[in-house]
């Protein structure tokens, strides 16, 4: 008997079991578990909650912005925009930006599961849900697992932008019909506006130059000073920085200027502008700034204002 058996084992074949297959089965008992009443969908998604928006839906070849947070299905927290939320966790930082990020769909972004959830919310909707790691491949390619575990995401759509330029512009033009009434762009999504007139009139011509400035997003956020106690101010105040002018090779043809001092062209635009001892206001559209890769810090087609001061040459 003990032979027979033996052989029969020998014989049996053992079946690997893949790694869906082991995601699908932790999933499924975690969800029976703690949230037996979801909803599950064909793909996989898990939807725990959701609320119905009023606003326009976004469609699955727009863009929007989201208020996001990401989780594990321990509840442990590990992303989000939200300042409240940091603060509450005890990560918040104001050299970090909180706010609404901005989602492209329909362009390989993006994981497939969260596109599918959100191509179909509305604007003031939220939704709470679980992406299996099966639906993390990006929207179009190959589908493969670039995650190991499953993720609850939280999102809220705040914004549908149809065309990334319109936006860009109506939102400049609104900022600056308040903060600056009657003030146009100077050129082409680009908006200046001399604060301090210093008295040069000559015109500089590859000179060195020492520039103060602040550099904020439309909705206040400051990611970059050199100026200490404005750094100090607004918290973003670094003991490693020594907080000196920056200096800048002045060029009479704009991209040698940019090339030279590695500057986004718009700051540049605007220091053509200026001569020593001028303040001035600029604002300009993203493929003046970081454009659609954005920076560590700005997301991507975000509008960037400066205040700019050339310090007087005897100065230097």
């Amino acid at each position: 008997m003990a032979v027979a058996a033996l052989a029969l084992f020998s014989c049996a074949e053992e079946v690997e079991e893949t790694d869906r297959a082991i995601q699908e089965r932790i999933l499924n008992a975690w969800v029976d578990v703690n949230h037996p009443q979801a909803q599950r969908w064909d793909s996989g998604i898990v939807m725990l909650e959701s609320t119905k928006g009023t606003g326009d839906t976004l469609n699955k070849l727009e863009s929007g912005f989201f208020e996001y947070s990401q989780k594990t299905l321990g509840g442990v927290y590990t992303e989000t925009t939200s300042a409240e939320l940091a603060k509450r966790l005890g990560w918040y930082s104001k050299s970090n930006y909180y706010g609404p990020k901005y989602f492209e769909l329909g362009v390989g972004t993006n994981f497939a599961g969260m596109e599918e959830v959100m191509h179909k919310m509305q604007v003031g909707g939220k939704a709470t849900f679980v992406l299996p790691p099966w639906l993390t491949y990006y929207e179009g390619q190959e589908e493969t697992m670039n995650s190991s575990v499953s993720t609850i995401y939280e999102i809220e759509l705040k914004e549908v932008v149809e065309n990334m330029l319109t936006w860009q512009q109506d939102t400049m033009k609104a900022y600056a019909n308040t903060h600056y009434p009657g003030l146009d762009t100077l050129k082409s999504n680009f908006y200046f506006k001399k604060l301090h007139d210093g008295g040069r009139t000559d015109t500089l011509t590859n000179e060195s130059i020492k520039v103060r400035y602040v550099g904020r997003l439309l909705d206040g956020w400051v990611f970059d000073t050199n100026i200490a106690d404005t750094a100090k101010k607004y918290g973003i105040y670094d003991v490693t920085n020594e907080y000196a002018a920056l200096d800048v090779m002045y060029a009479e043809e704009l991209d040698r200027m940019v090339e030279d001092n590695s500057l986004v062209k718009g700051f540049c635009m605007a220091l053509m502008e200026m001569n020593y001892g001028d303040k001035a206001f600029t604002m300009f559209y993203s493929e003046y700034g970081y454009s659609s890769s954005g920076s560590d810090q700005i997301g991507p087609y975000q509008p960037l204002i400066f205040w700019l001061y050339v310090e007087p040459e005897e100065e230097y």
